[in-house]
């Protein structure tokens, strides 16, 4: 029986689920093509070598590697947002701002059987690449809020920070690209114990140490960039408080900052540059919703495009969506038929018009009793007997 299961990390998504999963997948194709959003498709293989220096060592462990036919190692699409950047240095227009989005599966290689993440799970995301503006961080964050209300979520909440704020505060400290990374995980963890240790014989400053140790109690409402600015010279840190007091005001004109926390201990992701955010339901412990700013990600491709995104993890909200009730059930067809089968061009005839008439209408097979007991089991309130060339309706009008 062993050889009939499935590798862990991956699943069947059964009829009900399937059926959610699409309807939810369909939700959020709306809301992206409402704003403009062009959709793309992009292979699930690719070779290495074309992301190999752009991931981190950690990801590229991540990475389902295998070799083709000519020795060239391929690689599971691990990251869409990777994809679209070597999209923009190979085939879109990269002279005006691209509005793109896409609904793919991404493949992460996990070793530990125990672990409870997925190995292969279905992602849905835009990017918008070509500006740097506020305006654009402003329209990724919007359609993000929507589109997660748009699925059905509640109970959610988008935490939303700025990595150029520490970017700042790590430059006018002298602090290495080395240091400031080590730093940037901790404080993304608030792990502060490490960070007091971390600064131990480092030599930096003791305002400065104040003021990294302030970054993780720096959430809330819009009052954090208040606090945030006390003591701050640098400049870069400056501008990226202004682009976040930007972004809530319009957020707040809109009516959606109820949806929205600040949090400039927000640090995640390996290639964002600026605006970070992350989506979380009251009813899920982990994201359901990632992206930011990513200016410098699309030179490593050739384009040198400012670019800014999110994505969802269809799965992850599924689960969110069940807790919060709001999955559905799959429609039950309007009726349920069998056919002796003499005259199939009449009985043919007779669902086509039914369905053009937009009804749903299911072959069953088996005698009268069998498809009223099926009728019954399923809730279907029609059903009829297709006989020669006439029909006998036996349940409903």
């Amino acid at each position: 029986m062993k050889k009939l299961q499935l590798p862990f990390g991956v699943q069947d998504f059964m009829p009900q689920e399937c059926y959610n999963k699409c309807c939810t997948q369909e939700k959020l194709a709306t809301v992206f093509a409402r704003h403009g959003f062009q959709r793309v498709g992009t292979p699930a293989l690719e070779y290495f070598d074309v992301y190999d220096e752009v991931l981190s060592r950690s990801a590229v462990n991540k990475t389902f590697k295998m070799t083709d036919s000519d020795g060239s190692i391929l690689m599971l699409r691990f990251d869409p947002t990777l994809q679209i950047c070597r999209m923009a240095a190979t085939k879109l227009h990269t002279d005006t701002v691209e509005k793109i989005c896409y609904i793919e599966n991404s493949y992460e290689y996990l070793s530990d059987p125990g672990t409870a993440r997925s190995r292969e799970f279905p992602q849905a995301g835009v990017e918008i690449l070509g500006n740097g503006d506020v305006s654009c961080d402003i329209e990724a964050v919007t359609v993000a809020i929507e589109s997660l209300s748009a699925a059905g979520l509640t109970d959610f909440m988008l935490e939303i920070g700025q990595v150029d704020y520490f970017n700042g505060l790590t430059a006018e400290a002298g602090m290495g690209d080395a240091d400031a990374w080590e730093l940037r995980g901790l404080i993304n963890k608030k792990d502060m114990l490490g960070v007091e240790m971390f600064f131990r014989g480092k030599g930096i400053g003791e305002p400065f140490v104040s003021q990294f140790m302030l970054l993780p109690t720096l959430f809330g409402d819009a009052d954090v960039l208040r606090r945030a600015r006390k003591g701050i010279k640098n400049e870069k840190s400056k501008q990226a408080l202004a682009r976040l007091e930007v972004l809530l005001s319009a957020l707040t004109a809109a009516g959606l900052d109820r949806y929205v926390s600040v949090d400039l201990g927000l640090l995640r992701g390996e290639y964002y540059t600026g605006l970070v955010m992350k989506g979380l339901s009251g009813k899920l412990g982990v994201p359901i919703l990632d992206g930011g700013r990513y200016d410098t990600l699309c030179a490593s491709f050739g384009a040198p495009l400012p670019a800014v995104g999110f994505s969802v993890g269809i799965k992850r909200l599924m689960i969110a969506l069940e807790r919060e009730g709001k999955l559905v059930s799959c429609p039950v067809p309007d009726y349920a038929y069998i056919a002796d089968g003499v005259d199939y061009a009449f009985e043919y005839r007779c669902v086509t018009e039914l369905r053009e008439k937009g009804r749903t209408v299911e072959k069953r097979f088996g005698d009268e009793r069998a498809l009223r007991t099926y009728c019954r089991s399923v809730g279907i309130d029609k059903a009829f007997v297709v006989c020669g060339s006439s029909v006998k309706q036996i349940l409903g009008e």
